[in-house]
């Protein structure tokens, strides 16, 4: 079964579950599975919605409990998972594997109250720490099996050292990192999960050997195995616990690497705030011997493909509401592109339900807007001169934008000329503002589902092309470009998304969870028209 064909499937069957629980009685083994599939597929909304359905029926499944708690963490509601996991943790017997999975999550609630702090040296990011420390250092104590226990101790305790806090003086972070690196190295092949890789990457940090860090992270990143959520937990740990970006020259260009890592796989998400994203610009490149140490022979050509989508992301502004919040956002085109002159004017297109004429919502009209290149320069807003040229929504949804100010230092957007092939390899990638947060990179389950150009051609909106493709985004991500998957070259103006019920392109018949966008090609064409 392809993953387009799975990802729905279980969403349609979770819902159909869902409907049943909460009427009938239906096969309760059969609904705590999904509450875990939905997990794996971090489709929270549905996870916390079946999961609150089971333990209506089942209030004492420890298991559904648990990850409806990881369900409250993944969704910024970390106290709530404290309240659950502290009485359900304290009623299980500590050799009951559940336990350990139980304490172990407590501790990423703390440890996610420390993250989300703005401040790390607050009284209350403290005490989380030391909560987060005293809860993985119960399990790891217990059994040293429990490495993944052991390795968040390791990183909190760092941590805390750093900041001057004293906590469990008498654990040395450095011991406990050879403890945990030989009783991974001591697991027979037949028994290393997903989670053995990643966990011997980290443990390395504790050894402060960066050969050995490295040829460890490579092995991981590399392996054939390798998953998204994986590198996205290491990323997300190697910043936020191990503040390796503030460590050194060579922590710094280890996490970029990282980063251009979890870009090129299957279902990873990264957003970068504007201010980010132009530190990254500037910052110094790794050298080719640790590129290729992590990330093997291509690194350097995988390290230039991410460069190149930090560059593209300067091109890509928020639509703003004056006096408000963002609404969507636009792109930088080269006039010549679409047949105007002068050919080399910079104008911006969006979507025509972000700005249109009369302000039909939820747009707004062109002197109620403006425009911020925030990755170039956040104070700087630029009006909207005028209108130059608009499709509506059932046709192609856009509009075309001139600026009262010149813009002449940020480059234009390249076009593709074609439409990549459909088949199991092809990706798309999003730069927008989704939810009105930060600049964000769009990848995860961005597969080219399908589009009405080449070969089959069968446009169900005469002269209008249309794109499938599987990416998150949110409101806010309206008019953002879709860029092919190697030459960040534009292929269409994202248009709507749906997580399921969208109709299928070129006469196939059914539905599935699709976003669509408007080949750019049938836009330029419609404005040539």
């Amino acid at each position: 079964m392809d993953s387009e064909t799975q990802f729905d499937e279980v969403r349609e069957r979770a819902k159909k579950t869902l409907a049943r629980l909460r009427g009938v009685d239906d096969n309760l083994n059969a609904a705590k599975a999904l509450v875990e599939a939905l997990r794996n597929q971090r489709d929270y909304d549905l996870m916390g919605q079946l999961a609150e359905a089971v333990s209506r029926r089942d209030p004492k499944d420890v298991k559904n409990r648990r990850l409806y708690a990881q369900y409250l963490i993944d969704t910024g509601k970390a106290t709530a998972a404290i309240d659950l996991l502290q009485p359900l943790a304290r009623r299980l017997p500590k050799n009951d594997p559940e336990f350990a999975e139980a304490t172990g999550l407590l501790g990423r609630a703390h440890k996610q109250i420390f993250f989300d702090a703005g401040d790390k040296t607050t009284p209350g990011a403290r005490e989380a720490l030391k909560k987060a420390i005293a809860t993985y250092r119960a399990p790891y104590e217990a059994d040293h099996k429990n490495t993944w226990h052991g390795v968040n101790l390791i990183a909190l305790l760092t941590r805390a050292r750093g900041l001057g806090i004293k906590v469990a003086s008498e654990l040395n972070p450095g011991a406990i990192a050879k403890e945990v690196v030989a009783t991974l190295q001591a697991t027979p092949a037949e028994k290393r999960d997903d989670w053995f890789l990643p966990t011997l990457a980290e443990a390395s940090l504790g050894l402060d050997d960066w050969d050995v860090i490295e040829h460890n992270v490579g092995e991981y990143v590399t392996a054939p195995s390798a998953k998204a959520f994986h590198v996205a937990s290491t990323l997300r740990q190697f910043t936020e616990i191990w503040n390796l970006e503030k460590r050194d020259d060579r922590g710094r260009a280890l996490v970029d690497i990282l980063r251009a890592r979890l870009m090129e796989l299957e279902g990873g998400t990264l957003e970068i705030a504007p201010e980010k994203l132009q530190r990254l610009r500037q910052q110094a490149p790794p050298d080719k011997a640790q590129l290729e140490a992590v990330l093997g022979k291509d690194g350097s050509q995988t390290y230039q493909w991410w460069k190149t989508g930090l560059e593209r992301g300067l091109s890509v502004a928020s639509v703003r509401q004056r006096l408000g919040g963002r609404i969507g956002t636009g792109f930088l085109v080269r006039a010549g592109d679409i047949g105007r002159e002068p050919a080399d004017e910079r104008l911006l297109l969006t979507n025509f339900h972000v700005v249109n004429e009369h302000g039909v919502s939820p747009g707004v009209r062109p002197d109620d807007a403006e425009i911020v290149f925030e990755a170039v320069d956040a104070g700087k807003t630029y009006a909207v001169a005028q209108i130059l040229w608009s499709s509506p929504p059932d046709r192609h949804d856009a509009s075309l934008l001139s600026l009262s100010t010149p813009v002449t230092a940020i480059e234009p957007l390249p076009f593709a000329a074609v439409l990549p092939v459909i088949d199991d390899t092809a990706r798309v990638y999003i730069v927008g503002y989704p939810g009105g947060r930060d600049l964000a990179f769009s990848f995860q389950d961005n597969e080219l589902l399908d589009h009405e150009g080449p070969p089959l051609c069968k446009q169900q909106i005469p002269g209008v092309c249309r794109l499938h493709y599987r990416a998150p985004t949110e409101g806010g991500s309206s008019g953002s470009p879709v860029f092919n998957s190697r030459l960040w070259q534009v292929i269409a103006l994202h248009h709507k998304g749906g997580k399921i019920g969208m109709p299928k392109l070129n006469g196939k018949e059914g539905t599935y969870g699709a976003n669509e966008g408007i080949s750019i090609q049938s836009i330029v064409a419609a404005m040539k028209g």
